[in-house]
């Protein structure tokens, strides 16, 4: 028997996945981007929540890392070229702890968004 199967223990073992997906166009060469993607002060700020552990180093194309913290799973920068530019792929997967697990993936969103927009701008020389 597992305790999924007695009623009154199934809501205190549910999980609550984690997927999310998100690409942006940033007109710089992807050499300009790798090198931050990379740099472990960057992923300090950028998702103070988690913990990085890097699974796969792609130079260029990206960064895999496993994760933990308030999201437990993976998570991926792919650098893709695109045009004049390229576009970065940011991928989250796993499960969700605490006791806002159910919004944990929505406020990880969000403040990815507010950060790849900051990056986006101060590469591509915008006023911030």
């Amino acid at each position: 028997m597992l305790l999924t199967d007695i009623p009154l223990l199934r809501s205190a073992v549910r999980v609550c996945h984690v997927d999310i997906v998100d690409e942006t166009y940033i007109h710089v060469p992807p050499e300009a981007l790798s090198a931050l993607v990379a740099d472990p002060v960057n992923h300090r700020q950028w998702w103070p929540h988690l913990s990085l552990h890097t699974t796969r180093d792609r130079g260029v194309k990206g960064q895999r890392w496993a994760v933990v913290g308030r999201i437990t799973g993976s998570m991926e920068i792919w650098l893709e070229p695109f045009r004049d530019g390229v576009i970065l792929h940011h991928y989250v997967r796993g499960h969700a702890t605490g006791w806002r697990r159910r919004s944990e993936a929505a406020r990880h969103t969000l403040r990815w968004k507010r950060m790849v927009t900051r990056l986006k701008d101060s590469l591509e020389g915008r006023a911030l």
